[in-house]
């Protein structure tokens, strides 16, 4: 199981504003930081350039300097808080086990676990996720690319330690990383019935899924075997 806290501690840091080695702030940065407060604090993305502008204390005109409209922002938002999670939670992943099946595991079931911390951060990201994907599927797609790469990594690392056997890699990443978010966005949004009481064993039914579709032969959970 991850640590207590973990994933507040990831969402808090998911974006550093700073350039390394400086303490300058840029007003891109700026403005995004300041875009992430607002998603979080109101819940969805109407709030309006001027309170933005303000909240990010630059000039409106500075704004228009960054970025060609409030939409463009809103995804650049979106990526940005998505994919900058992920370098830190990687690291975590990867200095928490050194058994590939485990880091496999903790990368499949971890948007999941996270949802159980940051509900409300959850139900903000998964609104934006389907509201993107209206407008720009090419913005989605590529912000899930990091985390795919990484699903596909410590696959290979597992299947190189004999522990899982892909049939296709490719398609066994594309299949793994949109079971994940759809799962995500059902325990979310609530698009879809999951079966009852314990709706909090669907990080562990996911993973057991994929366990048995890589054809792996290690625990699906504690106190299971995978088949």
């Amino acid at each position: 199981m991850l640590e207590p806290g973990w994933a507040e501690r990831m969402t808090r840091n998911a974006v550093d504003p700073r350039p390394a080695g400086t303490g300058f702030v840029g007003p891109r940065a700026k403005l995004i930081a300041a875009g992430q407060r607002l998603l979080l604090e109101k819940g969805d993305s109407e709030y309006t350039i001027e309170e933005l502008v303000r909240r990010a204390g630059v000039a409106i005109k500075t704004f228009y300097r960054c970025f060609p409209n409030k939409e463009e922002f809103l995804r650049t938002v979106f990526t940005t808080s998505v994919t900058g999670a992920l370098p830190r939670i990687r690291e975590y992943i990867l200095a928490a086990s050194g058994d590939p099946l485990e880091r496999l595991r903790m990368a499949v079931t971890w948007p999941l676990v996270w949802h159980r911390e940051n509900e409300s951060l959850s139900r903000v990201i998964a609104h934006e996720h389907v509201r993107i994907a209206r407008t720009s599927p090419e913005t989605i797609a590529a912000t899930g690319r990091p985390y795919e790469a990484f699903v596909r990594e410590l696959i290979a690392d597992a299947a190189g330690a004999g522990l899982v056997r892909p049939a296709n890699l490719d398609w066994d990443v594309h299949i793994i990383t949109s079971i994940v978010t759809t799962s995500f966005h059902t325990l979310v949004l609530g698009m879809g019935e999951m079966p009852e009481p314990d709706r909090g064993a669907l990080a562990e039914n996911v993973w057991r899924f994929c366990l048995t579709a890589l054809r792996g032969c290690g625990p699906a959970s504690a106190g299971a075997t995978a088949p």
